[in-house]
C-alpha cells in the first residue's frame, strides 16, 4: 500500500503540472485571437476554458491546502492515536471540509472540459449525436452531485466529521464508482464524434494518422481518470487520490488546450500542414500548382458552392484541413476560412481575375465544412 503524499509533494506536483497547464492555456488563447484577428474575438469554448481554468487552479490550491492538514479518512492502526490528539483532530477536521470543495473544483474541471469540447464540437455533421452526448453529460453531474450532497452521506456534516461510522463519509467508494462510471463513459462518447468522420475522410494514410492522432488525446485522459481510481481503490485509508487528482484534471486541461493550438504553431514555425488535397478527387489546382486555396489568404468570405444546401461550421480545430470527408449520405467539404477548398464552387480559379491577386502566401486555419450532395 502506498503511503499518503506529503504536502510538499503536493506542492511540487502543483506547480510543475500548473505551469504547463498555464503555458498550453495562454498559447490556446493567442491561437484562438490569430485565427480569429483579436482577443475580443475569441468564441464560446474559449470563455468556458477560462471559468474552467480557474476552477482547475482552485482545485490545485486546494488539495495542497488539504495535504497540509490531513483528513478523516485514517488508517485503523493509527485512529486512536490521532484521536487522542485534539490538535490533530481539528486539523484534520479542518482538512475534510477543504476536501468538500476540491471534490466541487475537481468534478467542475473534469465537466469544464466537457462542456469546451461539446461547444466546440456542436456544430459538426454528427449535430444529433453531439446533443446526445451533451444529455448524457448533464445527466451523468447530476447523478454524481445528487448522491454527493443528499444520499451518500448523511448527515452532511459527516463529512468532516472525526471519527465516522459511514465509511462512505471518508472513502467516498460509492461516489467514485459513480463518478467514474459516468466520467470515463462520457470522455469515450465524446472521443466517438469527430472518429467516424476522420474514418470516412478521403485523405492519404499518413493524413488521416494525424488527425486520428490529434482526436485521439482524449485517450490519455480516459487512461489518467482509471489510473486515478485504480490506486485510490486500492489504497484505501490514504490520500493517494489527491495526487491523481492533479494528474487526470491537469491531463484533462492540457489535451483539451493542446487541440486548439495549430494556428500558433503555424505562425511560430511557418508550418503549413493539411493544405494539400492530394487524395481528393473534388479538389481543383490553380494555375501556379498549388491546390485549391494552398498559401492563399484573403478577406473573411466563404464562396460557397452552386449546389450547397446550408453550412454547418465547425471550429475542428483550425487543423487547416481542406480536405472533402465523404459519407455515404452527402458530402462534407472541409474548408479554410477565406476561400472555399471546393473546386466546383467558382468554375474556374483563373475566372476570379483580378480578385484572386494580393492574396499572401498564408493561410487562415480556421476550418469550416460546407455540406453538399453527394455523388
Amino acid at each position: 500500500m502506498l503511503a499518503s503524499p506529503t504536502a510538499a509533494q503536493l506542492l511540487t506536483e502543483s506547480v510543475i503540472f500548473w505551469v504547463i497547464s498555464f503555458v498550453i492555456f495562454v498559447g490556446r488563447i493567442w491561437s484562438r485571437a490569430i485565427s480569429k484577428k483579436s482577443i475580443l474575438n475569441i468564441q464560446a469554448d474559449d470563455y468556458v476554458m477560462i471559468v474552467t481554468f480557474c476552477c482547475y487552479t482552485a482545485l490545485l490550491v486546494l488539495l495542497e491546502e488539504s495535504g497540509r492538514y490531513g483528513t478523516n479518512e485514517v488508517l485503523p492502526d493509527q485512529l486512536a492515536a490521532v484521536l487522542a490528539d485534539p490538535k490533530q483532530v481539528a486539523k484534520r477536521i479542518h482538512g475534510s471540509k477543504i476536501v468538500v470543495g476540491s471534490n466541487q473544483c475537481y468534478l467542475m474541471t473534469l465537466w469544464g472540459v466537457k462542456t469546451c469540447l461539446l461547444t466546440l464540437y456542436r456544430r459538426t455533421p454528427q449535430n444529433t449525436f453531439v446533443k446526445f452526448v451533451i444529455g448524457y453529460c448533464i445527466l451523468g453531474l447530476l447523478a454524481i452531485e445528487i448522491p454527493y450532497f443528499f444520499v451518500f452521506c448523511r448527515p452532511f456534516s459527516n463529512y468532516w466529521a472525526l471519527p465516522v461510522d459511514n465509511p462512505q463519509c471518508y472513502t467516498y467508494h460509492t461516489y467514485c464508482i459513480v463518478q467514474t462510471v459516468f466520467n470515463i463513459s462520457s470522455d469515450m462518447l465524446m472521443l466517438a464524434i469527430p472518429i467516424p468522420l476522420i474514418i470516412k475522410a478521403n485523405v492519404p494514410p499518413a493524413k488521416k494518422a494525424l488527425l486520428f492522432g490529434i482526436f485521439s488525446l482524449g485517450i490519455f485522459v480516459i487512461l489518467a481518470a482509471i489510473l486515478n481510481k485504480y490506486y485510490n481503490f486500492a489504497n484505501s485509508g490514504t490520500t493517494i487520490y489527491m495526487v491523481w487528482h492533479i494528474r487526470e484534471a491537469s491531463t484533462s486541461v492540457i489535451v483539451a488546450n493542446l487541440m486548439c493550438w495549430w494556428p500558433l504553431l503555424q505562425k511560430l514555425f511557418g508550418l503549413r500542414a493539411f493544405i494539400r488535397s492530394a487524395g481528393s478527387k473534388r479538389s481543383g489546382t490553380g494555375d501556379n500548382g498549388l491546390s485549391g486555396t494552398e498559401g492563399l489568404k484573403g478577406p473573411r468570405r466563404i464562396w460557397p458552392s452552386r449546389r450547397s444546401k446550408h453550412f454547418n461550421s465547425v471550429d475542428l480545430e483550425r487543423l487547416g484541413s481542406q480536405d472533402a470527408i465523404n459519407t455515404s449520405e452527402a458530402q462534407y467539404a472541409v474548408e479554410i476560412e477565406g476561400i472555399s477548398a471546393n473546386s466546383e464552387d467558382g468554375e474556374d480559379r483563373n475566372g476570379l481575375g483580378k480578385q484572386w491577386e494580393g492574396f499572401e502566401r498564408s493561410i487562415i486555419v480556421t476550418t469550416k465544412i460546407e455540406k453538399t450532395d453527394g455523388r
